[in-house]
């Protein structure tokens, strides 16, 4: 059995799975990582392509050795990867252009890459609890905290709806996602959720979030007046990132079975990153065994990342955060970053005094030999609004394929950073998830200008259709835009003012 360390060293024993899932974030405010990796051969993720994707996921999640039982493993991978994503591959993988790969993350019921993820992690959750409950672990239910830039919240309210002993409140930054990932998330069904808008950024949402779990007292609040205890499912729980795995696996694995690159060969990996949750993902795939070559990180305008890996210094002391078409990437404390660090290093003190670091100064500065071994794997790269929008009609025109603007984002690093090895480009979210700035690239309108023929991504859907021979609007947002909004309530940024909307929230509930 594989367990789980934390990044700070703050616990005082390894977790095993099903613990780090329920407890979501280490004590002192680390993140889970697991004391090992499994190790499969390039033959190994080759068969991987003789199996349907849910085969695929069932594999690599036994292979961590979890505390749950194989067939149980079994069950919730093929309840997970089912009817409920609109094609039979799951995850496909397109060639777009010569040696640039497309893998499609977005056929599950919220249009985006999240899905991958929350539709498996829920069904984890679960059987975590209902085991923690029969071994007397815990009498408490589970209260599910979520800060997100868009897609994390519609993908954890869809997963966790209706969950038995678990309530989700997802926070989303006020005017700071898509129309319609907003539409998706106050319209969501499900008696054991809310939703609130919070004033500012997604670091602000961010940074609430976690003083709400640093909160002792607040801790203890839930636990005697609500019988619930809390956890997360932003992409800080493990939970998130062990299906992410999958993903890259399976892309080789299909690459390599259509000749698109030799078995055993590398591929480059371009990821649109903002949490810094996926691209960590393939940097795990790698270390159990995917032959993969380079990193290419993908910023938008908010490319602290790019910085860094240039760099070495993580500095947002002076930086304001910019709102870009691409809001999913719209973040500037990469948290996920913390895990890297800790699987270059393995020294928690080193880890715990940059954070702290990053928390009272805005800053912090890697060692040289930490800053020489990220160089020696990541490449970065940032891409401005208005070239984004461009890549998104240049990409059509001359291909005939609609991406995305955090797709776009990507697609432009992955073309300046080329080499000689294919690539495989993450494509995070459905086109339809941001119609307002796919017409802008469609018909050559700089970004944040008005748009011809309506005001917001719901009154522009048909009109991509117009635009982009081929294009569809997906019976998934077909059913959103006819359920009714639930959800209004605004919060100001803050520990106090968030922990107060939840007293009302579980109060009225």
């Amino acid at each position: 059995m594989i367990r789980y360390l934390d990044t700070r060293g703050a616990i005082d024993a390894p977790r095993t799975f099903t613990e780090a899932i329920l407890e979501g974030i280490a004590p002192g405010g680390g993140l889970f990582v697991p004391e090992r990796l499994p190790r499969f051969t390039v033959e190994q993720i080759l068969a991987l392509a003789d199996v349907p994707y849910h085969a695929r996921a069932a594999a690599v999640y036994e292979a961590f050795g979890l505390d749950v039982t194989a067939a149980k493993t079994r069950e919730i991978a093929a309840r997970a990867y089912g009817p409920n994503f609109d094609v039979p591959e799951i995850a496909p993988v397109r060639e777009v252009a010569p040696g640039r790969h497309v893998l499609e993350l977005w056929h599950g019921p919220t249009l985006a890459f999240k899905d991958m993820a929350l539709q498996c992690m829920p069904l984890y959750f679960s059987e975590a609890l209902e085991q923690a409950h029969a071994k007397g672990a815990t009498d408490l239910d589970f209260l599910i905290l979520v800060a997100t830039s868009g897609d994390t919240g519609v993908a954890a309210l869809n997963g966790f709806a209706d969950r038995a002993h678990t309530r989700i409140c997802v926070y989303y930054p006020d005017a700071g996602v898509s129309a319609l990932q907003e539409l998706q998330m106050v319209t969501q069904p499900g008696d054991n959720l809310t939703v609130f808008r919070l004033g500012g950024d997604f670091d602000d949402c961010q940074s609430s979030v976690k003083a709400v779990f640093d909160d002792a007292g607040f801790a203890t609040e839930l636990a005697e007046r609500h019988r619930l205890s809390l956890s997360s499912a932003n992409s800080i729980n493990w939970g998130r990132l062990l299906p992410q795995i999958v993903y890259y696996m399976s892309g080789y694995a299909d690459l390599a079975a259509r000749g698109a690159v030799a078995a055993g060969a590398p591929m480059d990996v371009c990821v649109p990153t903002g949490n810094f949750g996926n691209i960590l993902a393939a940097w795990y795939a790698r270390d159990i065994g995917v032959p993969i070559g380079r990193f290419l990180c993908a910023s938008n305008s908010n490319n602290v990342l790019y910085d860094f890996l240039t760099s070495g210094v993580y500095d947002i002391a002076a930086r304001s955060l910019v709102k870009t078409p691409s809001p999913s990437m719209d973040i500037l404390i990469s948290s996920n970053l913390e895990r890297l660090l800790y699987d270059l290093t393995g020294d928690p003190a080193r880890i715990a005094g940059w954070m702290k670091d990053l928390k009272e100064k805005g800053r912090f500065t890697v060692d040289d030999e930490t800053r020489d071994t990220l160089r020696e794997s990541f490449i970065g790269a940032w891409v401005d609004n208005d070239t984004c929008l461009q890549v998104i009609g240049r990409v059509q025109r001359e291909q005939g394929y609609l991406l995305d603007p955090h797709t776009a984002v990507a697609w432009e690093a992955a073309e300046r950073l080329a080499g000689d090895a294919p690539v495989l480009i993450a494509s995070t979210a459905h086109w339809s998830k941001f119609a307002a700035d796919v017409v802008r690239g469609l018909t050559g309108v700089p970004a944040g200008a008005p748009v011809p023929g309506g005001a917001d991504d719901l009154e522009l859907l048909d009109r991509v259709v117009d635009l982009s021979p081929g294009a569809s609007v997906p019976p998934q947002l077909r059913a959103v835009r006819a359920r009714p909004r639930r959800f209004d309530a605004r919060v100001e940024a803050g520990r106090e003012p968030v922990e107060a909307s939840l007293r009302e929230w579980l109060a009225g509930s």
